[in-house]
């Protein structure tokens, strides 16, 4: 097996797929491992160009293995495949090449025998993986997947991709069962009934252009998202299962420190940046499709703020395909996960504020129904907007766009635009429009707003290049900006809350007390406003960082 370039996409059901892939799918009996699925038949029939494989079908248990995620963190893969009767170990080494892009190397495949995994392992295991090894410890089963598999060769401009399809299987509950050979293994994980997965790979031979491949690769995937209800993911069904994000365990993910080392130029920043905005974006999108819990909504729409922060900072970055194919899907994007956000803001803590204000706060129950109906409406909104094509088409255009800067950022080297100035200026400039702000008590609400973004995009401009500011910066500049936005948007907040409130069914009554609480919350957090900015320091890029 070569080394390979891989995209992974999950296809979500149930969404409303392709009418030729509809009609395909409802047409087709799949009685059984040896013919082709509703879902498969349904690939086929949206996409004619695809080619069998000899072995059209086969079901395949994979049990993978780590230790506290210790191997997964150094890119390596250990698992057992179960063929029919054949089991054998496999071990890869797995990294991103760009976000949404794998890149896969095997290392070894050995059949599992009555010795053991260890020794398999070790047998043939090369040097750097031994020490990785050893670092894990004992190993133990991460995950196991059971799934039917079909596969299919997918030519594309000189480019031999495959497609390989995935159906996870349910497994029955019981006690763990022993295979000769495999030690005392997990009982499967409990894939959701709805988990199908695509993956797209094609060989990237040592010292060949990567290039072709990666366009070949989301060429198909394009295809694949105007077809079928498909969506791309960063890892793969095994990686998430071994971390719990395939059987509803999942945590929202917040933003984490950007890591610029190595980035000398402003180009290569940017790609870092964008790798790490990918991250949280790619790992809350599921989840706000999927889970009742607001936080994934809340974290995707920070990754969102961020995305566009990062490209009014890298504004001289911003290409025809990110203003004609990505911009325009992220506005639209932005305002859905903008309005399910407020209206959980006003459901879970402003309305309820407002109401424990009032002397007879179960007045105020009918207003909360309605605005939990309205909450509920925005989400169903966002959900229907994350299973439609338009958002698997954007994300794709994303992915691919970063990947083309990241080759444009390796080809130019250390010939690139200056990091450190860079980061110097835009620093800089976001300091001044902040610090220049007029008295907050004295300005209108549209003005204070404004102020608030201000901060908005200096604090996501030093957590950007934290790695370049001084330590005092990082804390308490940062820190106080943190505390700025927070006080700043709760009066944003009070203000989207009469608008609400303006257009409900609310009681003279109520409307009036509404607006008199909004009007004391807006000139409290005004005032302390005012304060923080008093205190606000100026932000420092090191010299010579």
């Amino acid at each position: 097996m070569d080394r390979v370039l891989e995209v992974v996409l999950d296809v979500v059901i149930p969404a409303a797929p392709d009418k030729r892939y509809a009609e395909a799918a409802a047409a087709t009996d799949a009685p059984g491992d040896s013919t082709p699925s509703a879902l498969a038949a349904g690939l086929c029939a949206a996409l004619p160009s695809l080619v069998a494989l000899a072995q059209v079908r086969e079901r395949v248990t994979t049990v993978a293995f780590d230790r506290a995620g210790t191997l997964a963190r150094s890119g390596w893969r250990v698992a057992v495949e179960s063929h029919d009767d054949a089991q054998c170990v496999v071990v890869s080494s797995r990294c991103a090449h760009t976000p949404g892009v794998s890149a896969i190397a095997p290392i070894f495949e050995a059949p599992l025998d009555a010795s053991g995994i260890a020794n398999a392992l070790f047998d043939a295991a090369p040097e750097p993986f031994r020490e990785a090894l050893g670092a894990a410890d004992e190993l133990k089963p991460s995950a196991t997947l059971v799934f039917t598999r079909t596969r299919w060769q997918w030519p594309r401009e000189g480019v031999e991709v495959q497609l390989t399809f995935d159906e996870y299987v349910r497994e029955a509950s019981g006690p763990p069962q022993k295979t000769e050979g495999e030690g005392d293994t997990a009982a499967a994980v409990a894939s959701p009934p709805d988990l199908h997965e695509l993956r797209l790979s094609a060989p990237w031979p040592e010292g060949e252009d990567d290039a072709p491949i990666v366009a070949a690769l989301f060429a198909c995937a394009g295809e694949l998202v105007g077809a079928v209800p498909a969506f791309v993911r960063l890892t793969d069904a095994l990686e998430r299962a071994a971390s719990g994000c395939v059987t509803g365990d999942a945590e929202a993910v917040k933003a984490q420190a950007v890591d610029l080392a190595g980035a000398v130029t402003a180009e290569a920043a940017l790609v870092a940046i964008g790798r790490n905005i990918s991250a949280q974006w790619f790992g809350n999108d599921g989840g706000v499709r999927d889970s009742a819990d607001g936080e994934f909504i809340h974290q995707m729409r920070v990754a969102q703020r961020r995305l566009r922060t990062a490209m009014r900072i890298f504004s001289r970055w911003r290409d025809d395909t990110w203003t004609t194919r990505i911009e325009p899907d992220l506005k639209w994007l932005g305002g859905l996960l903008g309005d399910a956000r407020d209206r959980d803001v006003f459901v879970e803590s402003t309305l309820p504020a407002l109401a424990a204000a009032d002397i007879e706060p179960g007045r105020w129950d009918a207003i909360r129904d309605e605005a939990n109906a309205q909450r509920l409406a925005a989400r169903a909104r966002l959900r229907e907007a994350l299973a439609s094509p338009r958002y698997a088409r954007v994300a794709l255009a994303w992915l691919q766009w970063l990947d083309e800067l990241a080759r444009r950022a390796r080809d130019a080297g250390a010939a690139g635009r200056s990091l450190h100035r860079h980061a110097k200026r835009r620093v800089r400039r976001y300091y001044e429009e902040l610090a220049g702000t007029q008295k907050l008590t004295a300005i209108d609400e549209a003005s204070r707003h404004r102020a608030r973004i201000n901060a908005k995009y200096l604090r996501y401009t030093i957590e950007f290049f934290a790695a370049l500011t001084s330590r005092r910066t990082r804390m308490e500049v940062a820190r106080t900006l943190a505390r700025l936005q927070s006080v700043l948007g709760d009066g944003n907040d009070a203000a989207v809350a009469l608008r609400y409130l303006e257009r409900m069914d609310a009681e003279p009554y109520q409307l009036g007390f509404a607006r008199g609480w909004c009007e004391a919350v807006k000139r409290y957090t005004a005032k302390e406003g005012e304060r923080l900015l008093r205190e606000l320091g100026e932000p420092k890029v090191a010299r010579g960082a």
